[in-house]
């Protein structure tokens, strides 16, 4: 959320304002000196000059935790951490994972983020490696600025990448272990070699990578079944796989820098030692379903330290590997040593019954706590709400999978639950009562009278499998079914609407507020005023396709209108179209937006005029019915994916949230548009838009 500084820099019948906005990351949005006011008056900072000042940031509020799956300090930077999961979310941390911030990634979402590594002298540069069935994806990708921006290099372009090293010695030496075999960099990744030998199906694909501190010509690399070493940079490569058994899956290799020549690796069938640099391995005892283990690490601190991630979670050894202890029952898949501070230990986890996610320790690794706040890579479906109250929901996320309650705005989210052996693949909540929720799941329909904490199974409208459900007021609930649009009072039995609203199966129900709703089919949409009984067509548009979103401006209609009137817009895949008659006829709108697709719409339910839409990965708003928009955030579209669900609370009129794909609900202030359509007062000067403020005391 920004934060808003107001400081009087000298009060005199000339007064001046100091104006500054600083966004989460610390960054100064805007800074303005703001003159001619008299004490006690209200200032107004002319909008035309500063157009920065709309410019929003957002907050994220969880629900957190998730499956991460890497996680990297930063060298010399004592709390600087950055981790990642498969999707390709990236995030980062500077104080020692109190909090997360998510950063751009261009592969998000769009491939398996396999291989995340930090380069040890430079530490704003990290590497990252992607697969992916869209070949442009695949490749490694660089950044020189901490995730700020990325680079997908040359020679790599194409090629799924699941390992990468950076040499300790020399940081433009960098292995890419790939589906096709061992590259190698010499110029800090400009150019590429394949060292393995070309077309050999028994050294690709390359999971794991490993330098010998001393000497880049010695590389190990694990892959699907067994490992190989080269001692000449891949002119030759040895199979190492004595005493391993065979066909293991190697997901990690780690040499000791202390002595190169003992090395250890990690396998689906356990944990290996090695005293002769891999020429032969010896199978360590592990307790006892400890035997896939995904990661192994030497702690580089504390001679004979080590840490293995296991099918039955976190292990750690005093004595080399000889005897294990369990010290979290978590999946963990990756850690990193905190070099600023001794015994600071962070954990990547996935899956299991807990929130699983970022850990943190500050005691070697013997105890671990959650460090999620900020961090979110769940399986999200649905954003509802009513009051004050907000609901999300997840799936396929065992033990903490369901509904998620918040009271207070979303600083704080609360785990309720799901409908017994069914998953929350939408949900929304009655407008005129809070702890009232309604579910869709794979085996049915369910109702929550408690905020979520407990579920009734209700029976599907005949039978039908339900895609979408709209509760209205009065205990009215409308399902979205593929026989069409069911209708239910109190509970009663469903009984079908009109013979009109059938053709809008159950693509999806959209509410305006009161007892307006419309149903969007795949060529158009339906619209009732008197909750859901009698339905009317809206016009065509000139552009085909499938309807995304259609609301209505609320605050424009009359009580009971003889027709249905009023400024509507529509989100379709050609852009936004704007009707001025209730939906019968259609303008397509530019006026700041493209052409291009319009996922959301949403007209604000207290202010008239005011409107949000989502297109091209960003939001937008209008406060002048739709006509003229302006993206409420510079940096929302560089996140790859724009929102899920958009909801404005009547109770918290200033408040804009929004559900993002895996990352989960975020807030933004937008108070700042309604004060954006007061006119100027006199004597300062004049913009389109202006906002005012009060002055504050030193």
């Amino acid at each position: 959320m920004a934060l808003f500084e107001f400081r009087r820099v000298k009060w005199t019948e000339k007064s001046v304002i100091l104006l500054k906005i600083q966004d989460f990351r610390g960054r100064i949005k805007v800074v303005a000196i703001v003159a001619g006011c008299r004490p006690g008056a209200v200032a107004v900072l002319a909008l035309s000059a500063f157009p920065a000042i709309l410019s929003a940031s957002w907050l994220a509020t969880g629900p957190f935790g998730g499956d991460a799956d890497i996680v990297r300090a930063i060298p010399d930077a004592k709390g600087h951490v950055v981790a990642a999961a498969r999707n390709g979310l990236i995030f980062s941390s500077v104080n020692g994972a109190a909090s997360w911030v998510n950063l751009p990634f261009p592969a998000q979402f769009a491939g398996v983020l396999h291989a995340l590594e930090v380069d040890a002298k430079s530490p704003a540069t990290w590497y990252a490696g992607v697969e992916s069935d869209i070949t442009r994806i695949s490749g490694v990708y660089k950044t020189t600025d901490s995730g700020v921006s990325w680079k997908l290099l040359p020679g790599t372009e194409g090629i799924g990448v699941w390992s990468l090293a950076v040499w300790g010695g020399d940081d433009a030496v960098i292995a890419a272990g790939t589906s096709t075999g061992v590259f190698l960099s010499r110029d800090a990744g400009g150019t590429w070699k394949l060292i393995s030998p070309e077309g050999n199906p028994e050294i690709r694909p390359v999971v794991s990578l490993a330098f010998h501190p001393a000497d880049s010509n010695i590389l190990y690399a694990g892959t699907t079944h067994l490992p190989w070493r080269t001692a000449d940079g891949g002119t030759t490569w040895q199979s190492i796989h004595t005493g391993m058994i065979d066909d293991s899956d190697v997901f990690s290799i780690q040499v000791d820098a202390q002595r190169p020549e003992h090395v250890m690796a990690s396998a689906c069938s356990g944990v290996y030692n090695s005293l002769d640099s891999g020429a032969h391995w010896a199978k360590l005892d592990t307790p006892s379903g400890a035997f896939r283990t995904h990661f192994v690490a030497l702690d580089p601190r504390h001679q004979g330290v080590v840490f293995a991630g296991t099918t039955d979670g976190l292990l750690k050894s005093v004595n080399g590997g000889h005897v294990w202890r369990k010290v979290n029952p978590a999946s963990v898949r990756s850690l990193a040593f905190d070099s600023g501070l001794d015994g600071r230990v962070f954990f990547a986890a996935s899956g299991g019954m807990t929130q699983a996610g970022l850990m943190v320790s500050n005691d070697e690794g013997n105890t671990l706590r959650e460090a999620n706040t900020g961090f979110t890579n769940r399986n999200f479906t649905t954003l509802s709400g009513a009051g004050l109250a907000l609901y999300s929901s997840s799936v396929y996320e065992a033990g903490t999978g369901g509904a998620y309650r918040s009271e207070n705005l979303a600083a704080r989210w609360e785990h309720a639950a799901a409908p017994p052996g069914d998953e929350l693949v939408q949900m929304a909540t009655a407008p005129d009562d809070p702890t009232r929720l309604y579910a869709a799941g794979y085996h049915g329909v369910s109702e929550s009278k408690d905020g979520g904490q407990h579920w009734l199974s209700r029976k599907n409208p005949e039978g039908y499998a339900v895609g979408t459900l709209m509760p209205l007021p009065g205990g009215v609930l409308l399902a979205g079914t593929t026989a069409g649009l069911f209708r239910s009072v109190n509970g009663e039995p469903w009984s079908k609407v009109s013979p009109l609203a059938i053709q809008a199966g159950g693509r999806s129900i959209q509410r305006s507020g009161g007892n307006v709703v419309a149903a969007l089919t795949a060529t158009g949409a339906l619209v009732s005023r008197d909750s859901g009984v009698s339905w009317k067509a809206c016009g065509e548009l000139d552009a085909k396709g499938p309807w995304y979103g259609l609301a209505f401006d609320m605050q424009m209609y009359s009580t009971v209108p003889a027709n249905v009137q009023g400024v509507a817009l529509a989100a379709t895949p050609a852009g936004l179209y704007r009707s001025t008659d209730g939906c019968q006829t259609w303008a397509q709108i530019h006026g700041g937006l493209e052409t291009q697709t319009v996922s959301l719409v949403m007209f604000h339910p207290t202010r008239s005029g005011e409107a949000f839409v989502s297109q091209g990965g960003r939001i937008f708003v209008s406060t002048d019915g739709g006509q003229r928009w302006q993206p409420i955030d510079d940096e929302t579209g560089a996140n790859n994916a724009g929102p899920a669900s958009l909801i404005v609370l009547s109770a918290a009129p200033d408040t804009l949230f929004a559900l993002f794909p895996r990352r989960g609900v975020y807030t933004t202030g937008i108070g700042m548009w309604t004060a954006a359509n007061q006119k100027p007062s006199a004597g300062v000067g004049g913009g389109e838009l202006s906002i005012a403020l009060r002055p504050g005391n030193d």
